[in-house]
């Protein structure tokens, strides 16, 4: 990770996101840049005000995280779709964003946020966590796909060696016992168990703790209840590269979890 920027739209939700742009910037010595967009459909005298009013505060807030040294970006557009173009530009490696739905997750969908994950070839990080210590624990729902590989070793190389990552991969069957059914779980467990193991292989020695469990039962239910009983503070998810939030395992939930996240949320391509 070398040059991660903030989407910043001056909210007090937008703050938490710079807060951990900046925590991370210092942990793995990336350059950091916060960007903030003006709707060019402003007239010039408001665009104007708006541009003094956006340089102060965001600098105000890097200067009281003793980050005045990250760059500054005032630009004018489309918000979601300045901010990709950004990154291009800009040769962004990782995006933070802040929530933009205002607590309900009915507001979610026309987000910028979405906007954004839908077009973003970087890895984007939802932030709401208020500790803005490193990351110690983190859940990455795993399938058999590409992108749920990849959100497992983007989050093994974002966090600290001394955290603990925890893979769950859900088996959703007709809860029916007998012999069949027992043997499947037995065989979709050496799966899981193997496909671990081999992607840890690609990983660095040097890293977080891999645990994993595979859980048979409703999708959304598991997932809930293996937040309850790890309480992540980072959920690692994968999306297809086709703009669409959904993946073999997710389906709707990562848009649920977008839409009511229970920690920081990161989604990876």
């Amino acid at each position: 990770m070398k040059h991660i920027m903030v989407a910043h739209d001056l909210s007090d939700k937008a703050k938490i996101a710079l807060q951990r742009g900046v925590q991370l910037a210092r942990q793995h010595q990336a350059r950091l840049s916060v960007l903030y967009v003006l709707e060019d459909h402003l007239p010039k005298v408001v665009l104007e005000k708006q541009m003094l009013v956006a340089d102060a505060l965001i600098n105000q807030q890097l200067l009281e995280c003793q980050a005045e040294d990250a760059q500054v970006l005032i630009k004018m557009g489309r918000p979601a779709q300045t901010i990709v173009v950004a990154q291009k530009a800009h040769s962004v490696d990782f995006l933070v964003m802040g929530d933009h739905h205002q607590d309900s997750p009915e507001f979610f969908s026309g987000t910028t946020l979405e906007r954004v994950l839908q077009r973003s070839a970087v890895p984007v990080l939802l932030a709401i966590e208020t500790d803005m210590t490193a990351y110690q624990r983190a859940l990455v729902p795993l399938d058999f796909s590409l992108c749920a590989c990849h959100a497992l070793h983007h989050v093994y190389k974002l966090l600290p060696h001394s955290s603990t990552i925890h893979a769950l991969h859900v088996l959703e069957m007709a809860e029916v016992h007998g012999v069949d059914n027992d043997s499947e779980i037995s065989w979709q467990t050496s799966l899981f168990d193997q496909l671990v193991m081999d992607e840890r292989a690609k990983l660095p020695l040097a890293g977080p703790q891999i645990s994993h469990e595979l859980r048979q039962g409703e999708l959304h239910n598991c997932l809930a209840q293996v937040i309850a009983e790890q309480k992540p503070q980072i959920l690692a998810i994968g999306k297809h590269g086709r703009g669409v939030l959904a993946d073999a395992l997710l389906g709707s939930l990562a848009q649920h979890f977008l839409g009511q996240p229970p920690c920081d949320v990161l989604v990876v391509k």
